[in-house]
């Protein structure tokens, strides 16, 4: 790779820290989001809009900061994505105005999208085996669940009266916390694994990136789904914070029972298709049946895919992209963030009672299922590469 490897963090600790804030930052302004734009013209449309400028910010700006992260210390442009995040979301509370929040929202996603690609080319380059650097990743994953698992549920608990301001000031205070937690790598790991110096496998990183930003978009709509049917349904803030943090402890116990320490990533790729399979069936739930059962089921279904899908997506592409590894991963954050976008966007369209909503629906739950089908046929070399992958420390 040209340029200056990516200088790692010091432990493992504050790279979690800081995964789970850019999380918990995200989440915790969501269920005040259908009261703050209940007086827009069309609510759903606006969240819609607000979830989406974050992710859009995000894909224009993870490769800028791959380039960024060869060049300065991982646990300085972590820092540095922290804080900018922090003061991006002190700017929410300047005016309830649409267009002030969606600039605030779209400088948290830019700032978001620095932390990303570094904290996980940190972690594989720290990585003492695959199997290492497979749980590496996944514990990332992991911490970005833990806030996300909270974030919804603090905001709804401290949004008084349903007002940004709390939200808010919980979400920057553990920014700047997690910033503050940062420290620099007391020296350089030895590169073991099978990505840094072997040759990138272009066609099979191309297929990994698509299916992760299938996933992700899948996970946007459901979020825009379960807020515009929660505030549909008359839930309060802290109501549809509790159901967001539901489908959090889901994803964190799917993730927990999959990736535990010394498993096999090729078996874990084995849960990939079941996975869209279940998030396609949990979809369909939220969206045809409604009430209270069918969507309690359907967040499980969702959840539990989305939990297995992306941490065994980010290994494979990792491990696929070889010499390209820090670029690839800067390449995955801006895909992800481009399909949580376009789900944001179509997750609007996708709950509305019409027949453009009926279409998006179902156009999206049959590329889910072809996605399980390529998945499926992709199962025994999930990058081209040997069936073998070894865990344990070389």
């Amino acid at each position: 790779m040209a340029g200056r490897e990516p200088v790692g963090i010091a432990s493992a600790r504050p790279g979690l820290a800081a995964s789970a804030a850019v999380a918990l930052a995200y989440g915790v302004v969501l269920p005040v989001l259908p009261t703050v734009v209940a007086s827009s013209p069309s609510p759903a449309r606006a969240i819609a809009e607000l979830m989406a400028v974050y992710s859009a910010a995000m894909v224009v700006t993870a490769p800028i900061w791959v380039r960024v992260c060869r060049q300065l210390p991982a646990h300085l442009l972590v820092r540095f994505s922290l804080l900018g995040q922090a003061a991006a979301m002190i700017m929410l509370l300047w005016s309830s105005e649409t267009t002030v929040l969606l600039l605030a929202r779209g400088l948290q996603g830019i700032f978001a999208g620095a932390a990303l690609p570094a904290l996980q080319t940190a972690a594989s380059r720290a990585a003492g085996s695959e199997g290492d650097r497979s749980q590496r990743l996944s514990d990332l994953t992991r911490a970005a669940l833990v806030g996300s698992l909270f974030g919804p549920g603090v905001g709804g608990v401290v949004a008084a009266d349903d007002s940004l301001v709390g939200p808010v000031l919980v979400g920057a205070a553990v920014l700047v916390l997690a910033a503050a937690a940062q420290r620099p790598a007391t020296g350089s790991a030895t590169i073991v694994v099978a990505g840094p110096g072997s040759p990138t496998r272009h066609r099979d990183v191309v297929v990994l990136l698509l299916l992760a930003a299938l996933a992700a978009a899948a996970m946007s709509v459901y979020e825009v789904g379960l807020a515009t049917q929660g505030g549909a349904d008359g839930l309060s803030a802290r109501e549809l914070g509790f159901m967001f943090t539901g489908c959090g402890v889901v994803m964190l116990l799917a993730q927990s029972l999959v990736f535990r320490p010394r498993h096999d990533p090729l078996r874990a790729f084995n849960w990939v298709a079941p996975s869209f399979v279940a998030t396609a069936a949990g979809l369909a739930l939220l969206a045809w049946l409604g009430g209270r059962w069918p969507g309690a089921l359907g967040l499980v279904l969702v959840a539990a895919g989305g939990g297995v899908l992306q941490p065994a997506l980010v290994y494979w592409t990792s491990r696929a992209a070889g010499a390209a590894e820090a670029t690839s991963l800067g390449w995955r954050a801006s895909f992800t963030a481009a399909g949580q976008a376009l789900g944001s966007l179509a997750g609007g369209f996708a709950f509305a009672v019409t027949l453009t909503g009926k279409i998006v629906l179902a156009t999206l739950l049959l590329i889910l299922l072809a996605a399980a089908m390529l998945a499926l046929a992709r199962r025994r070399a999930p990058a081209g590469l040997p069936l073998s992958v070894s865990t344990q420390e070389r």
